[in-house]
């Protein structure tokens, strides 16, 4: 359950510390004992992505407000935005977490600061750490799963509610295959917990939990790697668990002659960085990660087509929208627009 403890301030990404009142004057602090915090990342814009029709982000928000609040601990829930919010979904953030103002223009931007941000505060490095993007919607236990598989697996670094390819643990670092079959079929070793299977993971998305130490020690590797272009989510699961993200014919291609000068240097560049990250994946052992996923999953990425999962999402959302209505948050029914572009 949500509660409103002392407050604790929230750093901003450049290492200040921000009190209360200077980060929104409205705000009411979510925190408790060292547990779990969730950094909620959002901004007002829309994209023009296929969407379930019950989809909206007011939907989201307050799926993550009732995963939070029924999670059975008294979570840090801060909002991390992005330029201007939507008054309805702001004034749910103010009411149930706390609002930290960005600003930062783009998505890699906007992820690099929540890294800073968690990664330079004073909150306890055996805190279990949520990144949440806006468009994804969480069933009611989903984050009494992610805490119990913290709990009960030690070894996990990153852990995902959000499902993915099961790693192949014999396949080379350098050429990193997935099992054929999606979740936990396939993996003999899956470490039950609670009814729920978790399984080492190839990637996810930039929607994850961290153990906070771990995050500290790798925090320069992450805002770096939003800069490897493309699938950098990915990019950035591969990398931290030792294994190489771009094979080295990936590399050489970015240095083909031909097109503009501007062209070039973009290639020059991105070859570069792309180099520099397959040096990186050469870890030493004991900061090789290993990255956990679960099946079934705990929240889904509300875009179309989704991955078949078996669950029944139109439910969750109906239930999602009823819980925010017996607590004052009136989500619409179904899709009523907004097509302004994302920011990438």
């Amino acid at each position: 359950m949500l509660t409103r403890p002392r407050a604790d301030p929230v750093p901003t990404p450049a290492g200040r510390l921000l009190e209360c009142s200077a980060v929104d004057d409205h705000t009411e602090t979510v925190t408790g004992a060292p547990g779990l915090s969730i950094v909620y990342r959002s901004h007002g814009g829309e994209n023009l992505k296929a969407r379930p029709p019950y989809y909206s982000k007011l939907l989201a928000l307050t799926s993550v407000v009732r995963a939070a609040h029924e999670s059975g601990l008294s979570p840090r829930l801060i909002f991390s935005n992005d330029g201007p919010i939507p008054a309805d979904r702001l004034d749910v953030m103010r009411a149930w977490g706390r609002v930290a103002q960005v600003d930062k223009g783009s998505n890699r931007e906007s992820y690099r600061a929540a890294i800073g941000m968690v990664t330079s505060s004073s909150w306890p490095s055996d805190d279990v750490v949520w990144f949440a993007e806006d468009d994804y919607l969480y069933r009611p236990e989903s984050f009494r799963m992610l805490m119990a598989a913290a709990a009960a697996i030690p070894q996990a670094d990153y852990l995902s509610m959000v499902g993915g390819g099961a790693l192949d643990q014999a396949s080379p670092r350098t050429a990193t295959r997935r099992h054929p079959r999606r979740g936990a079929a396939d993996v003999p070793d899956a470490i039950d917990v609670a009814g729920v299977s978790w399984f080492r993971g190839v990637s996810t998305t930039s929607t994850f939990g961290a153990r906070l130490g771990v995050l500290r020690e790798d925090a320069r590797l992450l805002r770096q790697l939003p800069y490897s272009g493309g699938a950098w989510d990915h990019t950035t699961c591969l990398t931290v668990q030792g294994r190489q993200p771009f094979s080295w014919a990936e590399v050489r291609g970015d240095l083909q002659p031909g097109g503009s000068g501007a062209a070039l240097a973009r290639g020059a560049f991105r070859a570069s960085v792309r180099a520099g990250t397959n040096l990186r994946s050469l870890r030493r052992p004991d900061r090789r990660r290993l990255l956990y996923l679960c099946d079934p999953v705990g929240t889904r990425h509300l875009e179309l087509p989704g991955a078949a999962d078996g669950l029944d999402w139109e439910r969750v959302a109906d239930e999602t929208r009823a819980w925010g209505g017996e607590h004052g948050i009136t989500v619409p029914a179904r899709l009523t627009g907004g097509t302004a572009p994302s920011k990438g």
